[in-house]
């Protein structure tokens, strides 16, 4: 199980959302419903806000920003130098002093090859292109005739 897959499974933890600085949505457990658009760019926004007003109020970069609401706490973590953003939703009564240590051991580990690995576009068999399925086929057929007779059914 990747670091994903474990925070999404942590009881208290209600939606994970990880997204790049150039306006992509990587992830989010559970499936996003129409806003998966212009989530990457609030969340790219909130850092930004967040980091300039550290910055003006001179008291360092910001790592973390955590909005409370009536129905729970959602984080934000800049990661890789604000190349990627977590967010995370947990319920109200979650025990965050818990749920902050768990984050912080998982996100101090992760390296950008952790975190690249959700760049890689995922294809729909019918957005495959048309020369790629054509040399699948074409080796399968040399496969299938180069194969001993006794292994044909």
């Amino acid at each position: 199980m990747d670091w994903f897959e474990r925070l999404s499974r942590n009881r208290y933890i209600e939606a994970i959302i990880l997204a790049n600085n150039q306006g992509s949505l990587l992830r989010a457990s559970p499936p996003l419903g129409n806003q998966d658009e212009v989530l990457p760019s609030m969340l790219q926004a909130l850092e930004v806000l967040a980091q300039t007003l550290t910055g003006e109020l001179g008291c360092g970069e910001a790592r973390m920003v955590h909005i409370s609401t009536e129905q729970g706490h959602l984080m934000l973590f800049p990661l890789i130098g604000s190349t990627y953003y977590l967010a995370v939703m947990v319920e109200l009564s979650a025990p965050l002093a818990l749920i902050m240590i768990e984050l912080d051991r998982t996100l101090r580990d992760l390296r950008p090859d952790d975190l690249a690995a959700y760049e890689a576009p995922f294809m729909l068999p019918e957005e495959a292109d048309d020369l790629d399925a054509r040399e699948i086929i074409e080796a399968v057929q040399d496969w299938l005739k180069r194969r001993p007779p006794a292994d044909r059914g």
